[in-house]
């Protein structure tokens, strides 16, 4: 179901232009658009933003018909050769109709003024150069791996090294800073079954281990150490089905969810959703509505021990754990859901909600 552009601009529920996310589709689809324009194929779907759905866009941004556009941070620009050479490769006969609508993503938003909000929750934490039109043209930038020294995203981007003083007292360089916002990863989808307060395992841990992060390498050798000194470890040494791996991950007191090519990750807020208490190395990144330490998560430092002292002191306390539990769930269904990051965007770019009335300032 497409957006109804006959609609008067300003009235009712917001009209959202989408494209490559995929959030605003997933729970406002009656409200959005949506276009791919990605270097690879989106699943069988027949949503390419090729020549006809470019200029009929064009024309309702133009006479207003849309609140807001919602577009991806591209870790490549549309000219580098891996981008064309995939889209050559993976879209097959209709590489040409691909590659202008990888092109058309990048230029559109030169010919209308529609608010733009861009969402990157790619692993890395830089920002290329390639991406300085986008947040220059852009209301807000709302990146995932947000370093905590927010100018650091620029390393060695358009500067030649880490950013200094005289490079971040340009005002162009201020204002690209100043559109930066964090965002997280949440949940993409429920659950396949409901929380337990039943335990039978203290830590669970599945995932990719080497070559990873050496934080997931280092810390596995602690966390299978703590099996000698009798605690109940379940790191599964095959994959598991989906309902198997949220079966054991609930059945946990502590779910090990340690930095993989970025510090946010799926695992934090599918845990604390299924009632088991995330377990994460201490964020690198700033975050919105971040867990809070001791009530609704166990932080740990990297370095040796960090980890093993975390558990052990967790697990002293198995009644205030299992309080932890049950706020860390409430938390993450209240802030980080798909619609509450959805409402996070408009209501930063818009200071609206999705059904038009006015947001609440945070």
């Amino acid at each position: 179901m497409t957006v109804d552009h006959d609609q008067p601009k300003g009235g009712g529920k917001l009209r959202i232009l989408e494209i490559n996310v995929g959030l605003f589709k997933q729970v406002a689809p009656e409200q959005t658009d949506f276009f791919w324009a990605g270097r690879k194929p989106y699943g069988k779907t027949n949503v390419l933003f090729g020549p006809s759905a470019f200029l009929r866009t064009l024309k309702a941004l133009r006479a207003g018909q849309y609140d807001i556009v919602v577009v991806d941070g591209p870790p490549l620009p549309a000219w580098h050769p891996r981008t064309w050479l995939t889209a050559l490769r993976d879209y097959h006969i209709r590489a040409p109709k691909a590659l202008f609508a990888i092109a058309a993503a990048r230029l559109m938003h030169r010919f209308h003024d529609v608010p733009v909000a861009v969402i990157d929750i790619n692993d890395s934490f830089g920002i290329g150069t390639h991406q300085f039109g986008l947040i220059e043209r852009c209301h807000s930038y709302f990146k995932r791996e947000l370093t905590a020294d927010r100018w650091q995203v620029f390393f060695k981007s358009s500067h030649w090294d880490l950013p200094g003083r005289r490079w971040r007292s340009q005002k162009s360089s201020q204002r690209r800073m100043a559109k930066l916002r964090p965002f997280h990863l949440g949940y993409p989808s429920q659950p396949t079954i409901e929380p337990t307060t039943e335990k039978t395992s203290d830590v669970f841990f599945a995932g990719d281990l080497w070559p990873n992060s050496t934080v997931r390498t280092d810390g596995i050798k602690e966390l299978l150490a703590l099996r000698d000194e009798g605690y109940v470890i379940d790191v599964p040494d095959k994959p598991l089905d989906r309902k198997t791996f949220h079966q054991r991950l609930a059945a946990a007191r502590l779910a090990w969810s340690p930095a993989g090519y970025g510090w946010d990750c799926y695992r934090h807020y599918e845990s604390s959703e299924l009632g088991t208490v995330p377990l994460m190395n201490y964020p690198t990144i700033m975050q919105h509505r971040p867990f809070r330490a001791g009530e609704h998560c166990v932080y740990y430092s990297v370095e040796t021990g960090g980890l093993s002292r975390a558990v052990r002191a967790a697990l002293k306390e198995p009644d205030h754990l299992a309080e932890m539990a049950k706020a860390a769930r409430a938390y993450t269904l209240e802030h980080h859901t798909a619609r509450a990051r959805i409402e996070y965007v408009v209501a930063t770019v818009l200071g609206r909600k999705l059904d038009g009335s006015p947001a609440e300032t945070e």
